[in-house]
């Protein structure tokens, strides 16, 4: 009688206590890494049957799994991207975002892990080939870029009309389809992944700019170390390389900063 009034009590003591914590619940939660992004840049990020893949979200996420870190994309417009890093509503930008004398003033860079150049998207049925026939012609760019910059900085020299700020490629390209815009301008791999699916589009012009993509964070960020320091591994072992055979189908050139490590700008 008194082992059954023992057992009786041990077990109220425990129904009291609550459920006995599982292996699992015990373990600690990996941190969170809250990454900025513009999820309609392809081929670094878009969607895909409602998952976010991409370069870009292939490296962050190598990134994350090599310093135990858990992503948590956050998407937002391209524009939106550094402001929102400022204010500390992510930790880290990532939208192939180049590296820029007034940007580093304010944040801090990773080493790049791509160089590119800009360029000029039309359609082939347009009387658009040259810099020159844009005289007066309706320009649009992604709002908040290099591209929109470099076309302020040209206007004058070669008359351009008006810049029509846009909010992802895809936009864009309806804008071109409907005669809305003479040109666009962004940077050639996401112009030149275009013309895969879409042989109505033509890239007529290869602007002769040096531009270096990087990974964006606040300023004195205690994580830029840490995750310069894992993009670099990346090189190294050959897991960037094998991201940009998977989006790009092809090699990277052997000293392009895919696969070269290089010091933080």
């Amino acid at each position: 009688m008194v082992s059954i009034l023992r057992a009786l009590l041990v077990g109220l003591a425990l129904w009291a206590a609550g459920p006995v914590p599982t292996a699992e619940a015990q373990l600690p939660a990996e941190p969170l890494l809250r990454v900025g992004t513009f999820p309609d840049n392809p081929p670094w990020e878009f969607r895909e049957n409602g998952r976010l893949v991409g370069f870009e979200v292939d490296l962050i996420e190598a990134i994350g799994k090599r310093l135990g870190l858990r992503i948590d994309f956050v998407g937002m417009a391209f524009g939106e991207l550094l402001p929102a890093l400022a204010g500390n509503r992510i930790d880290v930008a990532m939208c192939s975002i180049t590296v820029t004398p007034e940007r580093r003033e304010r944040f801090d860079f990773t080493q790049p892990y791509y160089q590119t150049s800009q360029g000029m998207v039309v359609m082939k049925s347009a009387h658009v080939r040259s810099l020159e026939d844009l005289a007066g012609k309706r320009v649009g760019t992604e709002a908040a870029s290099t591209n929109e910059k470099w076309l302020s900085e040209n206007r004058a020299r070669y008359g351009f009309g008006p810049t029509v700020p846009i909010v992802g490629l895809e936009r864009a390209l309806q804008l071109l389809h409907a005669g809305d815009l003479d040109a666009y301008f962004g940077d050639l791999p996401a112009l030149l992944y275009q013309l895969l699916k879409r042989p109505e589009l033509a890239v007529v012009v290869r602007l002769p700019t040096e531009d270096h993509y990087a990974i964006a964070l606040r300023l004195n960020s205690p994580l830029t170390a840490r995750i310069d320091g894992a993009l670099g591994e990346l090189k190294k072992d050959g897991t960037l390389a094998a991201i940009h055979q998977r989006w790009f189908g092809m090699k990277p050139e052997p000293d392009s900063p895919v696969t070269t490590v290089l010091r933080r700008p």
